[in-house]
């Protein structure tokens, strides 16, 4: 079965691949720059790249702009401005921005930057579609108790995909950062394949503590993940704000 599974996505990757794309814009950005080969090699390695930071003028400049818009609940049927300096709770934890993101310029030049979409391209293996943008607020729970939006899970967004997260509040270990389990983009057990959500119990007994890595980093702190990995957010002590950019084929 898990060999059956194996093949039928490695065939359906190569096939997808062979599919004719047409070429995504790509907007060149002086003060991005990143080595694609070595990105790309710690992504394909481990699921995920080092930390780098962008820029301190397009973060202001994302932070003044979050200002400016609406964020909706999970449901959609509640909005609320937040101050980012001020950033009070809502009713509930999490909160995403209603606006279309991608229209605001130094976010768009971030998604179509030039280094970045090579870097995906490359993961990838084919020219990518932009699958989503999207910003969000993370708040403390009231109840602090196990709750699968911040339980360890893996996506299953399309049959091959890659998201570059940007913490635009600093991110400690109270601050609800990001945790991945590295390697485990590679395959899949048979349980795994059941279990697409684990408990940190069931994680701790499944993986080594060596492979799970804490994701912490000052505002402007960026990453590419493969969320076919296992990953959770943390359940937050402070408010985080966090843009994602996800491509895919």
């Amino acid at each position: 079965m898990i060999a059956v599974f194996r093949v039928s996505r490695t065939v359906a990757l190569k096939i997808v691949k062979l599919i004719p794309r047409k070429k995504i814009e790509r907007i060149e950005n002086k003060d991005i720059s990143l080595d694609v080969d070595e990105v790309f090699k710690k992504i394909e390695t481990n699921g995920f790249s080092d930390v780098f930071k962008i820029n301190e003028d397009r973060l202001n400049k994302i932070i003044a702009y979050s200002n400016t818009i609406e964020y909706k609940n999970l449901q959609g049927n509640q909005s609320f401005k937040i101050n980012y300096d001020d950033p009070v709770r809502p009713s509930e934890s999490l909160w995403y921005a209603n606006d279309n993101v991608l229209e605001f310029d130094a976010i768009k030049e971030l998604v179509y930057d030039t280094k970045i979409l090579e870097i995906v391209k490359k993961y990838l293996g084919a020219e990518p579609i932009v699958k989503d943008v999207r910003m969000w607020w993370s708040f403390p729970p009231k109840n602090k108790n196990y709750n699968q939006l911040y339980g360890f899970h893996y996506d299953i967004d399309a049959l091959k995909f890659l998201k570059l997260f940007v913490y635009i509040t600093d991110v400690d270990e109270n601050s609800g950062p990001h945790v991945i389990i590295s390697k485990t983009h590679l395959s899949k057990t048979l349980f795994e394949k059941r279990n697409r959500r684990m408990t940190d119990e069931e994680v701790s007994q499944n993986f080594e503590k060596e492979s799970i890595n804490i994701m912490t980093g000052a505002k402007g702190s960026a990453f590419f993940e493969d969320t076919f990995c296992y990953h959770k957010g943390t359940i937050p002590e402070r408010p985080r704000f966090i843009l994602q950019l996800e491509y895919a084929i």
